[in-house]
């Protein structure tokens, strides 16, 4: 797997910052309720919207009123028909570095359980700060490898 360069790093953090900027300022509003208000102010009834985006006037109805969840084809015509550009794209939910060291603690947390449960068979009780570092060693391999082996099961 290729590692990403600091380029794209910087380019996913903006698009991040971007949205979460867009999120804000549409204030949580439903898609139906934004779509009836970009029809409202261009004092477009649901019936021309439907004509222009080529569905039928109830669906437009149902998406408005949030009865129906639109799917993404039907968005892109009534986007289109309302002179918008649709835009979809995945907002991280948090930084890359946050989702990698997440992942990495859960593996190794995984591995060392296991070591654990096998010395118990054992009848060897391991001290709970020798568990803790060995966690940090393995999370620090797992962030400093080629990375497969931090999304594998």
């Amino acid at each position: 797997m290729k590692r990403s360069s600091k380029s794209e790093k910087l380019l996913l953090e903006e698009i991040a910052l971007s949205a979460e900027k867009l999120q804000q300022a549409a204030r949580g509003l439903p898609i139906g309720e934004l779509i009836a208000l970009i029809r409202n102010q261009l004092q477009m009834s649901q019936s021309a919207l439907a004509k222009r985006a080529g569905i039928p006037q109830a669906t437009v109805s149902r998406i408005e009123q949030s009865q129906q969840s639109p799917t993404l084809a039907t968005l892109s015509k009534i986007s289109e028909a309302l002179c918008c550009e649709l835009v979809v794209i995945p907002m991280l939910k948090k930084t890359i570095d946050a989702i990698r060291r997440q992942q990495a603690k859960q593996v190794a947390q995984r591995h060392v359980q296991y070591l654990k449960g096998t010395m118990n068979l054992e009848k060897q009780e391991p001290d709970i700060q020798l568990l803790d570092e060995l966690v940090k060693e393995e999370e620090n391999e797992l962030l400093n490898g080629s990375g497969t082996k931090l999304w594998e099961k």
